[in-house]
């Protein structure tokens, strides 16, 4: 209500200030994305990967790396490398 002209607002690392007249302080918020990817790559053996990288297939059926997990529990890596399979020949992240 009134002149907003005297307002100013900052955005950074997720939270919003807002100064002005008789008024300040913090609005915080949060952001969660979600989406879906593929487990197309570890660190570390099949048996006990350390690392999962995760990868999703782009407007061309590209698989593009989009991140890693942190490092997994040793309890979680194993339950994790009773799914995995080794990569087929032409895996486009060999090496």
């Amino acid at each position: 209500p009134g002149d907003l002209s005297a307002w100013r607002a900052s955005f950074s690392s997720g939270s919003m200030t807002f100064t002005g007249p008789r008024a300040r302080g913090w609005l915080k918020y949060k952001v969660r994305e979600t989406a879906e990817g593929v487990t197309s790559a570890v660190t570390g053996p099949l048996a006990g990967p350390r690392t999962l990288l995760l990868g999703r297939y782009d407007a061309a059926d590209r698989l593009a790396y989009v991140g890693r997990t942190t490092t997994l529990p040793r309890a979680a890596g194993a339950a994790v490398a009773a799914l995995l399979t080794p990569a087929a020949p032409g895996h486009p992240w060999t090496g």
